[in-house]
């Protein structure tokens, strides 16, 4: 019998991980402004709603997808400020690659942790 919400979290998880691999390999820049910042605002939607969806359920896969996609958001704005002086940094700038990466990255941690910490009840 499969979970239905499991599912979705697990697809919505898998959609925001595929959205966020076009950034890492080119970037905003080789994307074009708007269809870059499109994919890169629908992979934060669609991580959020892959945590809402799997809040009560127990999943490694998208604790791990969620992670990933965290993980990968945040290279090309890492590598960017290591490009430039700290002391200039703007802030419409790659920062905010790195803090919703980072946001990206907490949901997965969190739903790593919770999936960790929620005990199975087992009848007897």
């Amino acid at each position: 019998m499969t979970n239905t919400k499991l599912v979705l979290a697990v697809l919505l998880a898998a959609a925001a991980l595929a959205l966020v691999l076009p950034n890492l390999v080119g970037g905003i820049a080789v994307l074009g402004l708007g269809v870059g910042t499109a994919l890169n605002l629908s992979s934060i939607a669609l991580s959020a709603a892959a945590f809402a969806v799997s809040w009560k359920q127990k999943s490694y896969l998208v604790a791990g997808l969620l992670a990933a996609a965290g993980v990968i958001y945040m290279i090309p704005g890492l590598v960017a400020l290591a490009s430039i002086n700290f002391a200039v940094i703007v802030f419409p700038g790659p920062i905010l690659g790195v803090i919703f990466g980072l946001m990206i990255l907490g949901f997965g941690l969190a739903k790593g942790i919770r999936t960790a910490r929620t005990t199975v009840v087992a009848a007897r």
